[in-house]
């Protein structure tokens, strides 16, 4: 299991990046994990999210995928299929946080994150989506009818990472 300080390093570290060393991180990915970028830059314009929104996703992806290369098996790809096993495996929580308010889903999202494979990580995606970069939770970075969607697909990435682990 991973551990909240290896998360929040991992944040650091990617958040300290300059655009030379970003861009690098992005060849690294697009070369380890092909689908994953894929993956989210898809998601980023199917999902509507504007410009800012999806850096935040593709911040949040990056640090999973840094932190869950770190562990056993942690660089294997990602496959299409892995995508879209987790996909079809969340397709009944995509159901219900769409038609959930903020506070509802805040609450759904954290009732996941205890019984989750990686608990700290996914609390990492909850705090992240709904909070500032000052912690602040009545400014969330992800407009509220966009933060479910986000959430699922992080979670979904999170648990293709966690499936070819196995």
């Amino acid at each position: 299991m991973i551990s909240f300080e290896s998360i929040i390093q991992t944040e650091e570290k990617i958040s300290a990046m300059n655009e030379a060393h970003t861009q690098i991180l992005v060849n690294q990915m697009k070369k380890e994990q092909p689908y994953v970028l894929v993956y989210l830059l898809a998601i980023g314009q199917r999902e509507e999210f504007d410009d800012d929104e999806i850096d935040i996703l593709f911040h949040i992806g990056s640090v999973l995928w840094q932190v869950m290369r770190q562990n056993h098996n942690g660089t294997r790809k990602v496959t299409e299929q892995a995508l879209e096993k987790a996909e079809k495996a969340n397709e009944t929580i995509l159901e219900k946080m769409e038609s959930d308010s903020e506070g509802d889903f805040f609450s759904a999202a954290e009732n996941l994150a205890l019984s989750h494979a990686e608990p700290e990580v996914l609390q990492y995606i909850t705090a992240t989506l709904m909070e500032d970069d000052d912690g602040n939770p009545d400014n969330p970075p992800f407009r509220e009818d966009k933060l479910g969607a986000a959430f699922l697909h992080l979670k979904i990435v999170l648990d293709a990472f966690i499936q070819i682990q196995k």
